[in-house]
């Protein structure tokens, strides 16, 4: 039984490679409790060997942190097999012992996570243990360092089968530009007044719909008519009694503007009086919509969700090792590439992140399909983390800046990008439907829709055409089964049936077809049972604007299945096998 993983070929271990890893010291215990009995299951990141039971607790630190393999059941590639002959528990231990029990000491739950007397663990606090071990710098530096040996350890014989080379020590202390050069900097929330900037046009867009012109429309009308009564009501009224003495007295500057000279003159009040509301007709919605803004401002600010502290440590793992990097308008994640290798990959995506997201909650997502052969770009929307308007948002302009930079400005060189779609979670699909929908259908064939089940509205993101009216344009929507956000009608009633009105017509073809280059386009639903909103990126909880569903996968089980049907999508499942 053999399966092809990009271009290596995996298959069960052999007796005599799994007789090896078993007899390389210490490897006769689980590395985290030294449970005595046979410990069948690897942690492929460190080259370490656990029981079921931590295996567990590997599994749920994510892929990122620790990629979790049975050794009897699983199928492995000859680099994660060369990775667990190059580890092994010793050498893990002693490389904590090193470098990261100085660090260690000084979390109590650390140093009990055995008791003393019966020596029986507490697996709450071997929980806490592992997940502050495999987030440490240390581990980190390990990681990078064991990939490194690994990868010059990589020899075959003739025949090609994998010849096990000597065991490399690792010695590596946490690499000072782990600590210091591939340090995120902070970015820190944007002001309230930088946020009322960027919400003033959004609230103006707001007030575009029929539904908010229909009540301007009836404000400014009963304004208007009110004004023209009064002071029509004042050219007809007689004598200084009734109304007019009651109102106060009006100064000669009032009397001036009124076109009146007199401060006996009976009607000036009423003049002023419709001027009055006349200003008042324009000043009141004029003051609600500063209000409005103002709310739409606090609100981004209070509902800002930042990266998973695991998403970042991966950002910078990648970024360590080559595998990404951070430029101005995105962030990019690079398809592996062999030494010399031209570097070339067959499909880029352009992902835009979902409102009021760190774009660095897509890194685990983003490194998966980078691993799957494809340039990722996930577009920078700081410091707001939103797009309010088209009319202050060049779509075009910075797609093709996006797209350019991803590829000329690599520190690996130049490379070359087969062809390019654009996608999106939650809100960011809008935008890549609106980029497609108003000038990119020439360049893009290809629409990826994460969270998403609406079409983008007239007034925020309006279109100049459908993607069913374009006719060659595919697009994949995949959505979590518990999503609560795509099935609400809070903003929208028919939302799902406009929807489907406006996409290309649902296919029930297979990816491979839907790739296969069919002049008309389709659109290819993917539901992820038990995923939900926030499943889509590495941050959470999801409250706003409505609450999200609860995911009762695992994320990682949600985004694994993201990014294969993603992949499947965009490559063909063909090709991707």
């Amino acid at each position: 039984r053999r399966q092809q993983h990009g271009t290596q070929t995996s298959r069960p271990l052999s007796s005599q490679q799994l007789s090896l890893l078993r007899s390389l010291t210490s490897n006769d215990t689980c590395i985290e409790c030294s449970s005595p009995s046979k410990p069948d299951w690897a942690s492929v990141t460190y080259g370490i060997v656990l029981c079921l039971d931590c295996a567990g607790i590997h599994r749920g630190l994510g892929v990122h942190l620790s990629f979790v393999r049975s050794l009897t059941m699983d199928d492995w590639t000859d680099d994660q097999y060369i990775r667990m002959v190059q580890g092994g528990n010793a050498k893990w231990n002693e490389y904590w012992e090193t470098h990261g029990n100085k660090a260690a000491a000084a979390v109590p739950f650390f140093c009990n996570a055995v008791s003393e007397e019966s020596k029986v663990l507490d697996r709450g606090e071997l929980s806490r243990r592992i997940k502050f071990k495999y987030e440490s710098n240390a581990a980190r530096a390990y990681r990078e360092a064991l990939s490194l040996n690994a990868k010059a350890c990589r020899l075959r014989d003739d025949r090609g089968s994998l010849i096990i080379p000597p065991s490399i020590p690792i010695t590596r202390a946490p690499s000072p530009t782990l600590e210091e050069d591939v340090r995120l900097p902070e970015e820190s929330p944007p002001s309230l007044q930088d946020l009322y900037k960027k919400a003033w046009p959004f609230a103006v867009s707001m007030m575009s719909s029929r539904k908010s012109q229909g009540l301007l429309l009836a404000w400014g009308m009963l304004g208007i008519t009110s004004a023209y009564g009064v002071y029509w009501w004042g050219l007809h009224r007689k004598g200084g009694n009734g109304i007019t003495s009651s109102l106060p007295t009006v100064n000669p500057v009032a009397h001036g503007y009124m076109g009146t000279t007199s401060m006996s003159d009976p009607h000036s009040n009423y003049n002023l009086l419709a001027l009055a509301i006349a200003a008042l007709t324009v000043a009141i919605p004029y003051f609600l919509l500063r209000q409005f803004a103002k709310k739409i401002a606090h609100t981004w600010l209070a509902n800002r969700q930042d990266a998973f502290k695991s998403a970042r440590n991966l950002f910078m793992d990648r970024i360590a090792i080559g595998r990404a990097q951070r430029l101005d308008r995105c962030d990019v994640y690079y398809p592996a590439i062999s030494e010399g290798q031209e570097l070339k990959a067959k499909c880029g995506l352009i992902l835009y992140p979902g409102a009021l997201v760190d774009r660095a909650a897509y890194a685990p997502i983003a490194s998966r399909l980078s691993e799957m052969g494809i340039l990722v770009a996930v577009a920078n929307l700081e410091p707001t983390r939103v797009i309010t308007s088209l009319k202050v948002y060049s779509v075009k302009e910075e797609v093709m800046h996006i797209l350019s930079d991803s590829v000329l400005l690599s520190d690996q060189g130049t490379w070359t990008i087969d062809k390019w779609a654009i996608g999106g979670h939650s809100i960011g699909g809008h935008m890549a439907i609106a980029a497609v929908a108003n000038e990119m259908s020439s360049t893009i064939k290809k629409v990826v829709l994460w969270g998403v089940l609406s079409y983008p509205g007239p007034n925020t993101y309006p279109c100049k055409q459908t993607l069913r009216e374009i006719k060659d344009v595919d697009v994949l929507v995949v959505n979590g089964s518990n999503d609560k956000l795509i099935k609400s009608a809070k903003f929208e009633k028919d939302k799902a049936v406009n929807f489907e009105k406006k996409m290309p017509p649902t296919s029930s073809s297979s990816f491979a077809d839907v790739s296969s280059g069919n002049k008309r386009g389709h659109t290819l639903h993917v539901t992820i049972e038990g995923g939900n909103h926030a499943g889509c990126a590495h941050y959470g909880p999801q409250m706003f604007p409505i609450v999200d569903g609860i995911r009762t996968i695992t994320l990682e089980q949600q985004q694994r299945q993201m990014a294969e049907a993603t992949a499947d999508f965009l490559l063909g499942r063909n090709e991707r096998e």
